[in-house]
């Protein structure tokens, strides 16, 4: 093997899909009655599509959508009662490098659950107040548009599923884009929205699929594509395949391998995911883009702070958000942005101020952005949480300015994970399982951390029987249940037919025999495994070999890493650390 080249192994994670002929473990019964059972509700298509409007610049849409049970027991669907699920729809553009919500709904309280067959023939059916273990329920796009049952998201607590009944407007109707997704002109008219990409995304929230844990996989996104039948007129169509178990997010790392997203799980509450991206304009200085989505996690933020090297000029600060409407009580002032010594801040009016404030609520997603004379690096952003409780604000690891001055004082700003020279290495294992950082700075806090799989506080119901109650990635497949571990081995040798490379998997799979795959990424670069990199295609990404036919060109070198998959839903893992400790970054292959 030539001086220089890498052998590293991390992780990456890709959601569990869902559909018809997949494999389900055998029920003996659809009642919760045993230790262990519980639902778990996804949303397994996202089909059809309703246009309301246009009335005057705002155009309404409804999306139907299939929901699936794929638990050990059945979900509740009592209609009079506040146990029955809800279901959120929200609308998505990516566009100039920005992914953005440009709409959103009520949400629709369900009223009966049939027993069809979408996700497995194994449905066991029920009466129409459950849904059965692997049985199908269907909401036409005419049943989402309803306007009699759609009520205010601000009454669920998309955390624990539980809202008031009767909720409030039910039974109201109102003009054609009343309550349902609306969407801005100027978010849709083709003339303004070149090249753009649209994304339409379900969540589903319901209390026994919450209480059990099951609250993180509840959103699919399917793309959408827009078309002008007639001035002002703008039709969408489904297209492409829903992906399902992911938040909408996801989809811009999709169509950007340069963009990362990792989670930002709140101690006690739901979850955050925030994505990022740096792009160079020349010169030195860098565009910074984040777009942070809430998938369910009660407390809300009301701030956003990203670190930055003392005396950094920011330039272009910029923020977006999503409207609310038909009467939602909450309000849409624009978030404002702060520079001081250490950091660019966006906030809005805290809790004790204003309780209706515009914070980052559940089933939304907001954007930041700058400019900085100051590279990327593996940094850590904080989000502050706006309702009172403990902890105040957790933290993330993603894309930042770099804010290492090298001066060997650890100084304001400054970190373990972004700034070891001045601060010293990470730790090497999770400090607190509870305090919402990153403190081993390995891309997963507290209990998504393996080193906090024996705390108590980690401890959940086994509901997949894997023997894994804690750190479970995905409680509803016995076959997976850990980000895999750092793989060994790598090693290269040349063959007629190009590079041969082989490896050894990871000691810790975190999933079961034959549950494993890995990305290739070779670089001509071996400082960055990011822009400039190729994700090597393998007939088998089972298999522990691969071979690389292409030749560098004279003077210049390949370098390769090798990173786990397993079918933990969202998050990435390490492609290995640096010398300094810090995680290595590298892209997203598809």
């Amino acid at each position: 093997m030539g001086p220089g080249r890498f052998l590293r192994i991390g992780v990456f994670l890709v959601g569990v899909l869902v559909g018809p002929g997949m494999p389900i473990r055998a029920q003996d019964a659809n009642a919760c009655d045993q230790p262990g059972e519980a639902p778990d509700l996804v949303v397994a298509d996202v089909r059809q599509v309703v246009r309301y409007g246009p009335l005057g610049d705002i155009t309404a849409y409804s999306f139907g959508n299939v929901h699936c049970n794929v638990g050990t027991c059945w979900a509740n669907f009592f209609q009079a009662t506040n146990q029955h699920p809800v279901v959120a729809q929200n609308l998505f553009r990516l566009k100039g490098g920005r992914f953005e919500q440009i709409g959103q709904s009520w949400v629709l309280h369900t009223f009966f659950a049939l027993a069809n067959n979408f996700c497995s023939t194994q449905c066991l059916p029920a009466t129409g107040t459950h849904l059965g273990v692997n049985c199908s329920d269907d909401n036409t796009a005419g049943i989402q548009g309803g306007q009699s049952r759609l009520g205010p998201k601000s009454e669920v607590n998309a955390f624990n599923g539980v809202f008031a009944m009767p909720f409030g407007t039910e039974g109201q109707t109102g003009n054609g884009t009343y309550k349902r997704l609306q969407a801005h002109a100027a978010d849709l008219e083709p003339d303004l929205n070149a090249g753009a990409d649209y994304f339409a995304e379900i969540q589903i929230v319901a209390a026994d699929d919450a209480g059990s844990g099951h609250g993180k996989n509840n959103c699919a996104y399917r793309p959408v594509t827009l078309t002008e039948s007639t001035p002002g007129t703008y039709n969408l169509t489904l297209t492409g395949v829903t992906q399902t178990r992911k938040p909408a997010l996801e989809a811009w790392k999709v169509a950007d391998p340069d963009v990362v997203v990792s989670e930002a799980p709140v101690p006690g509450d739901g979850t955050f995911f925030v994505g990022a991206k740096a792009t160079p304009l020349g010169q030195g200085l860098w565009r910074y883009e984040y777009a942070v989505q809430n998938v369910n996690a009660q407390r809300s933020a009301s701030s956003f702070r990203v670190p930055l090297p003392l005396g950094a000029i920011v330039g272009n600060a910029g923020f977006h958000d999503v409207d609310y409407h038909s009467g939602e009580l909450f309000e849409g002032t624009d978030w404002t942005a702060s520079v001081d010594a250490g950091a660019v801040t966006w906030s809005t009016q805290p809790f004790t101020q204003n309780p209706n404030a515009n914070a980052l609520r559940w089933g939304t997603l907001y954007n930041f952005r700058f400019d900085a004379v100051a590279a990327p690096v593996a940094g850590r952003v904080t989000l502050g949480l706006f309702q009172p409780g403990t902890p105040e604000a957790v933290s993330v690891t993603t894309i930042a300015p770099t804010v290492c001055d090298g001066n060997a004082v650890c100084d304001p700003g400054e970190n373990p994970c972004a700034c070891p020279v001045d601060c010293g290495p990470p730790p090497v294992v999770e400090l607190s399982c509870g305090d919402g950082a990153d403190n081993d700075c390995d891309g997963s806090a507290d209990c998504r951390d393996p080193d906090c799989c024996g705390d108590p506080g980690c401890a959940g119901p086994d509901a997949d029987a894997d023997g894994f109650a804690a750190c479970d990635c995905n409680d509803a497949d016995p076959l997976v249940w850990l980000t895999p571990g750092e793989t060994a081995g790598l090693r290269l040798s040349r063959a007629p037919a190009g590079s041969v490379l082989d490896w050894s998997p990871p000691s810790e799979a975190g999933a079961g025999a034959g549950a494993l795959s890995y990305d290739v990424l070779r670089s001509p670069n071996p400082a960055s495994f990011v822009a400039g990199t190729s994700c090597l295609p393998d007939a088998d990404p089972a298999d522990v070999t691969l071979t690389d036919p292409d030749e560098p060109a004279s003077g210049t070198a390949f370098y390769y890493e090798v990173r786990a998959r397993n079918a933990c839903p969202h998050g990435e893992g390490e492609l290995g650390r640096q010398a300094n400790g810090i995680p290595r970054a590298g892209r997203s292959c598809p």
